[in-house]
């Protein structure tokens, strides 16, 4: 995690006035970080500065809405997510509007042995592609044994509760599904409740208060976050918030010791029994107060 005050310079651009920096400069930077290359998968906002900036406000009229409050980490509908984001601050709000992260490696110190032994042997399912991702993993570079759990993209959580068949292997989907169990909705909505306690925890979480010229570099595989409430109303002032994204360190896959396929197709029928949760679709398994809702994640 980076933060980096006062960055940019006085300009005004679609009509807001203030000091940050061009999003030249902010692609510029994000590259600087990881294998220097960007990866950029965002819809593009009609007053974003250019196609790598992922345009964000609590002002449809100034960029996309409604987006991210719950915890997650960016591109996990990617095999190879994002390496490094960069969360550059437009306009800052006046009133509420922070963006919160949390270290995914004292999230899993966090939580009891057994339940670091039994998320050892399970695996998210992306909604919006099927990509399966390790819900624990060592982290790439630090090797630090952290969780990763997008709590808004999720189509299904798979464990692996017995034993593979014989000389099978991972593969890209067409694997057999012998040993391997897919969680109901009350094992999940525990799970998703769970995470998001143990990521809210005051000394795993850090809110960040955003201030004029503001520029975030996380590590992806090392950090969640999430929009704090009040970031998407407009009450709490104008927010305009600029994401760009790094290009992936690797695939994150499953542990191939657990014999599980690269891909499940989610658009498809459910593989598993009748009471498995199996999603489809750009918002993922609703959860707790998340039950209703309609909106992107």
């Amino acid at each position: 995690f980076l933060l980096l005050r006062g960055q940019g310079t006085e300009q005004c651009e679609s009509g807001v006035k203030g000091r940050y920096l061009t999003g030249e400069q902010q692609c510029a930077f994000t590259e600087s970080f990881g294998p220097g290359e960007l990866h950029s998968t965002h819809g593009l906002h009609e007053k974003s500065p250019c196609r790598d900036v992922f345009r964000l406000s609590n002002d449809p009229d100034q960029g996309f809405n409604q987006v991210g409050p719950e915890w997650h980490n960016d591109g996990s509908f990617c095999r190879d997510v994002f390496g490094h984001v960069g969360y550059h601050i437009v306009k800052a709000p006046a009133g509420r509007g922070d963006t919160r992260f949390a270290h995914l490696g004292a999230a899993y110190d966090a939580l009891p042995p057994a339940e670091q032994d039994r998320y050892s042997r399970c695996a998210s399912v992306n909604s919006n592609g099927g990509v399966l991702h390790p819900l624990v993993h060592d982290h790439p570079i630090s090797k630090r044994r952290s969780l990763y759990l997008h709590t808004g993209m999720t189509g299904a959580i798979i464990e692996r509760v017995g034993d593979p068949p014989s000389g099978a292997t991972s593969g890209s989907g067409g694997d057999t599904l012998e040993g391997l169990r897919a969680w109901p909705h009350a094992e999940m909505d525990q799970l998703f409740r769970g995470f998001t306690a143990v990521c809210d925890l005051p000394d795993i979480c850090y809110s960040h208060k955003w201030e004029e010229g503001d520029m975030v570099i996380i590590d992806n595989l090392a950090v969640a976050h999430k929009a704090a409430p009040g970031a998407h109303v407009p009450e709490s002032g104008l927010r305009i918030l600029h994401r760009t994204t790094g290009k992936g360190m690797g695939p994150l896959d499953p542990d191939p010791k657990l014999r599980m396929p690269l891909v499940l197709d989610t658009a498809g029928p459910c593989p598993f029994s009748k009471d498995a949760v199996w999603v489809e679709g750009y918002v993922g398994f609703r959860w707790g107060k998340w039950e209703d809702r309609t909106t992107p994640h």
